[in-house]
């Protein structure tokens, strides 16, 4: 039985990078990338990363470090989120390349299909029950032509690059993140491939007209950020779905739930810092010390003389200093608090 996948452009898509990526020590993951990637491979889609890594041809790197940055990439999708990656397939060539033995027009290079028909050699994919997601027309264009369902990333205050050897091809969906894009894919996972034909995920949202994609790059886009409520999030999924679906993808659905609510904690969690905690504890010794202080001082004031206490000026002058002792305490306690007050601030 053929299998589906979801077919994800690499730089700009999963990870952050806007020029050319060889050093793993700069893999940054864009925020959600690792959530929304798990939740597709528990959805059932094998998760496969295609990427063109020119950098290669244009001798600023080599394969190794091309290898290295993937194997990074996918370190931080499973510490973050548990998520797995099925296969990553580049492309180094360049028609224009400065290493002479990789200076060709490659089928792999996006916009060309090779690596998704690659792929298919290997995993056994129906194409057409697959989805291609990038941030970048040449995305676009590899998917739809081996008839995958296509989601542009698009962010309008980045610049798309241009390439006119990129055929002008309507993707399915445009939205700003992959975070969005999963949503995307778990509501129209199940649906039969159709024609472009952008339609709002929430109800609200407004449907992105068929325009050119530059057009709508910098003024449109079919997804919105993740509701802040992730009970609604839920709901708004579930409300498009039928009885049979819903059932096929409740582990999905409860999965990102669970990581809504997750950042919700961590978010809620922002302001505690363990500055803060030491400044009340040792607020309460302070407010300690002065009531103990107090009490020792009004005790000095009661010391009178008395046939049966001749030493009576030796304790109130030890019941006074013990005051002032427990007062000095209590002062620099609160200097320590002012102090970590401060700290605490300092980190938000």
């Amino acid at each position: 039985m053929a299998e589906r996948a979801v077919f994800l452009d690499r730089d700009n898509t999963i990870i952050a990078n806007d020029g050319y990526l060889g050093d793993p020590a700069q893999v940054k993951l864009l925020p959600g990338a690792a959530a929304a990637i798990a939740s597709l491979r528990r959805l059932g889609y094998r998760i496969v990363v295609v990427s063109n890594q020119s950098g290669v041809a244009r001798g600023m790197f080599d394969e190794a470090a091309v290898e290295s940055v993937n194997q990074e990439m996918i370190r931080q999708l499973k510490e973050q989120a548990g998520a797995h990656v099925d296969a990553s397939y580049y492309c180094p060539y360049h028609p224009d390349a400065v290493v002479a033995e990789y200076k060709l027009d490659h089928e792999w290079r996006k916009p060309r299909p090779g690596m998704l028909k690659a792929a298919r050699e290997d995993f056994n994919l129906d194409l057409s029950q697959c989805w291609m997601i990038g941030d970048q027309p040449r995305d676009v264009a590899a998917g739809a032509s081996v008839g995958c369902r296509t989601i542009l990333l698009s962010d309008p205050e980045k610049q798309m690059e241009g390439n006119d050897n990129v055929p002008a091809i309507t993707p399915n969906f445009i939205v700003r993140s992959l975070a969005d894009a999963a949503r995307i894919i778990v509501r129209e996972g199940n649906s039969p491939n159709r024609d472009p034909a952008p339609v709002p995920l929430i109800p609200g949202d407004a449907p992105v007209s068929s325009e050119d994609i530059a057009t709508k790059t910098a003024s449109n886009t079919t997804g919105t950020a993740l509701p802040p409520d992730a009970d609604t999030l839920a709901s708004a999924i579930a409300v498009k779905l039928t009885q049979r679906d819903a059932e096929s993808i409740k582990p999905v659905l409860e999965d990102i739930l669970q990581q809504l609510r997750s950042a919700h904690r961590k978010s809620d969690m922002a302001e505690f810092s363990l500055s803060l905690l030491l400044a009340t504890i040792i607020q309460a010794i302070v407010v300690l010390c002065l009531v103990v202080g107090a009490w020792d001082g009004l005790t000095a004031i009661h010391v009178v003389a008395t046939a049966r206490n001749p030493y009576w000026w030796n304790y109130r002058i030890l019941y006074q200093l013990t005051a002032l002792e427990w007062m000095a305490g209590g002062l620099i306690l609160q200097v320590m608090v002012v102090a970590l007050l401060l700290r605490h601030r300092n980190k938000q």
